[in-house]
């Protein structure tokens, strides 16, 4: 297989088209207000694309996700299908401004359950592994982006607050495990501890590793504690989609092949989907507490 296969095709495309309709979508919002405003308005837009990436991924190669699915689980293959349907939905809702309540709070809790259902089981595991142990708390923090955004398009205000509070924190103490894991191993893929170390070729790799990694730890600090949090959810995300742009996107150069070729696709999208993640958490802190 080359990197024409389908996959890599439907997974590329998915991610170009909803990355260039939420550009187009949110261009008032980029036009004007505050840097923080504008870095805010890109969050959906980060978030939807990785989501219609990995719902193509989905679509396109069912076969090869059914193993993830729990063994008690019948009928594997309807869920590996309902998953990327729901991503797809989820990326349209949040593209087009449209039941993103609902959307947002079913697809957050999908990822609560997928780190209940797939990987609670296997924590004890995990644990003693750091990279296991990234990829644990990555879903959590996905789920807590998203539901935090549903909450706070909620018209009741009772626990509004404090459901947002939760989420916030969990999503703080997430950028500070990552930033230390990052300033202690530079030398591996800055933003989501991943298991690939950043190639030689790439200018100054270590020191991306540093400039993010104190942007997770100080950001991620400023979002547990409340302190100037929308701000620091907006830089945050900024630093790692820059991130993404200039360490993670040349991956796509070397690779050839379908699996090299998923696998850059992969990084790229998951790492631009937790800086999507910070973004929409700062649209959500916005709404209970406005600068």
């Amino acid at each position: 297989m080359t990197e024409n296969s389908p996959l890599v095709i439907s997974m590329s495309a998915a991610g170009l088209v909803f990355v260039a309709a939420g550009l187009v979508t949110c261009r008032r919002k980029l036009s004007g207000g505050s840097l923080a405003d504008r870095a805010v308005a890109l969050g959906r837009v980060f978030v939807a694309a990785p989501l219609a990436t990995f719902g193509a991924q989905h679509l396109a190669a069912p076969h090869a996700l059914v193993p993830l699915v729990p063994k008690y689980m019948p009928f594997p293959l309807f869920w590996v299908y309902l998953v990327g349907f729901a991503l797809f939905a989820t990326a349209l809702s949040l593209i087009f401004d449209r039941a993103v309540r609902w959307s947002s709070l079913l697809c957050g809790g999908m990822f609560w359950a997928f780190v209940a259902m797939m990987d609670l089981p296997s924590i004890t595991t995990m644990l003693h592994d750091r990279f296991g142990a990234a990829l644990f708390v990555r879903e959590i923090s996905f789920g807590s982006g998203l539901i935090a955004l549903s909450v706070s398009m909620c018209a009741l205000t009772r626990g509004k607050s404090r459901m947002i509070a939760i989420c916030r924190t969990i999503f703080g103490l997430v950028a500070v495990f990552y930033g230390v894991e990052t300033l202690l191993h530079p030398e591996f893929l800055p933003g989501v501890p991943l298991e690939k170390i950043t190639p030689a070729w790439e200018p100054a790799a270590r020191l991306w590793g540093y400039a993010i990694g104190a942007f997770l730890l100080v950001c991620g600090a400023l979002i547990a504690l409340n302190r100037w949090a929308k701000k620091a959810g907006a830089w945050l995300g900024v630093a790692i989609a820059i991130g993404v742009v200039a360490v993670y996107l040349p991956l796509l150069g070397p690779a050839h092949g379908t699996d090299p070729m998923v696998e850059a696709l992969d990084y790229i999208f998951d790492t631009l989907l937790f800086a999507g993640t910070a973004l929409i958490l700062a649209e959500a802190v916005s709404r209970v507490q406005p600068d």
